[in-house]
């Protein structure tokens, strides 16, 4: 493939939430996004950290925790959240929207980018800015094979992974990481996906294609892409402070 084209895999809205704890409405419980698409699918995705990567960071997990078939389906999973704990009961509060824009998933080259852009709230204000999110913003996007090994306590449990269909599956070949493409990934709960700043210095001294990647997706319009995108519905009130 030319290395300046670039093919766009998926777009739509994006909206980003969090649930706060329980016990203090201060601390988060869960970051998540919700993707959805012209197809009318809710794509909820967990990510690990609770906040977006940051340039001093090297890569974030982010998992595919359910796909949700209407509006209506999506709602009940921002509602609050009953659990039975021993003899008692614990109420997970109501996840609040903090941000909601649009977002494509292009591949380029040899790798795929995760882009989007916030068009509400105008402004990003302090309670947005603690997840460590910006009015736009671009990360390389990996898809883990479920059949390798991860350390103990990162990622996902082995009943949790997802288990894909043989054509899927054999994209990975011998590979933990590959590119996201395609986006069939995503309509497959515990698909584990991997967040990176493009720009880590060490992952653009190890990749040469990367380094120039840096420069050629600036000059690759995709202001006629977005606008292609249309405005996102609004699913809920958005958190003001």
């Amino acid at each position: 493939m030319n290395s300046n084209q670039i093919t766009i895999l998926k777009s739509g809205s994006i909206y980003f939430f969090y649930r706060p704890k329980s016990k203090s409405k201060e601390e988060v419980q869960r970051f998540f996004v919700v993707l959805s698409s012209q197809a009318k699918k809710y794509h909820v995705l967990v990510i690990g950290k609770k906040q977006l990567p940051v340039e001093t960071k090297d890569k974030y997990f982010l998992f595919v925790k359910a796909v949700k078939n209407s509006k209506a389906e999506l709602l009940e999973t921002l509602k609050e959240e009953k659990h039975r704990v021993g003899k008692g009961e614990t109420i997970d509060p109501v996840a609040h929207c903090l941000a909601e824009g649009k977002f494509i998933i292009a591949k380029h080259g040899n790798h795929a980018h995760f882009i989007y852009q916030i068009t509400k709230p105008p402004q990003l204000k302090e309670v947005q800015q603690e997840f460590n999110l910006r009015k736009e913003d671009d990360y390389l996007i990996n898809v883990k094979n479920p059949h390798t090994e991860t350390p103990a306590g990162v990622g996902l449990g082995e009943k949790q992974k997802a288990n894909y269909p043989q054509n899927l599956q054999e994209k990975f070949a011998s590979y933990r990481f590959i590119p996201f493409d395609p986006v069939d990934f995503l309509d497959y709960p515990g698909t584990e996906l991997l967040l990176i700043n493009k720009s880590k210095k060490n992952l653009t001294e190890r990749e040469e294609q990367l380094k120039k990647c840096l420069i050629e997706i600036k000059t690759i319009d995709l202001v006629e892409e977005f606008a292609k995108i249309t405005t996102p519905e609004a699913i809920s009130p958005l958190k003001e402070n």
